[in-house]
């Protein structure tokens, strides 16, 4: 089985297992969000949702990527900075401009890439009992197959016409009109530490192999086009 751990990232920026930040007296109101590491990645995820069309330009912005050239992308941090330079013509909000204008805790937040909202859905049911057990409210929650809306947008582009996201209901990967509503979640890059109660949240991308990524999100129910001839 993977290795994965679920955490939280305290509002003094200090990694806490959920069992002590609880046992500390905290909930949710106290921390910043959830740290999802795994072998891939370590995010810190917003507690925020929101409701967002992805914006529409009439043209590609980052460049386009069909569904295993997308998922070669560890990070959105980059594709939403440039999504977001390329709409600042046009008037409203947008997924990208929600996630890049978000400033709690002081981090650099951004629209995950289509790789990163993939192994968010897979950890979904860790992420959502985890913030369950600090008191958050069910708006706080990643999308089940209960929930109204399931759609949730990434920074990775498809066309100029459309973009990549995931349906949380089922694992399931797709794209549709950027003009379309969805839900928009906010992540930001996260440095574990050794000492979980003395860490300090870094800017950090971390690379790994493509194959056993895709070994793990085969493993937890990823039914998606992906090879192992990838290359990143």
């Amino acid at each position: 089985m993977e290795k994965h751990s679920i955490s939280v990232l305290g509002a003094d920026k200090k990694q806490y297992e959920i069992a002590d930040f609880r046992a500390r007296g905290m909930n949710y109101t106290n921390a910043i969000g959830i740290i999802v590491t795994t072998e891939f990645m370590s995010r810190i995820l917003a507690f925020d949702t929101w409701q967002e069309r992805w914006g529409n330009t009439d043209r590609v912005l980052t460049e386009e990527q069909n569904e295993s050239v997308a998922m070669q992308t560890f990070s959105g941090l980059d594709l939403t900075k440039r999504i977001v330079e390329g709409q600042a013509g046009i008037d409203g909000m947008t997924a990208a401009k929600r996630c890049w204008n978000y400033q709690k805790g002081g981090f650099q937040w951004y629209l995950p890439c289509l790789m990163e909202l993939g192994v968010l859905c897979a950890y979904r049911d860790e992420i959502n009992k985890a913030m369950k057990e600090i008191g958050c409210p069910d708006e706080c929650l990643l999308p089940t197959e209960d929930s109204d809306e399931t759609w949730v947008w990434s920074s990775s582009e498809n066309s100029q016409d459309v973009s990549w996201g995931v349906y949380f209901s089922n694992g399931g990967f797709g794209n549709t009109g950027k003009y379309n509503s969805g839900m928009v979640r906010a992540v930001a890059a996260f440095q574990p530490s050794p000492s979980l109660l003395t860490g300090e949240a870094k800017s950090n991308d971390c690379l790994h192999s493509d194959e056993a990524l895709i070994n793990m999100l085969r493993e937890r129910g990823y039914k998606g086009e992906l090879t192992k001839t990838l290359t990143i």
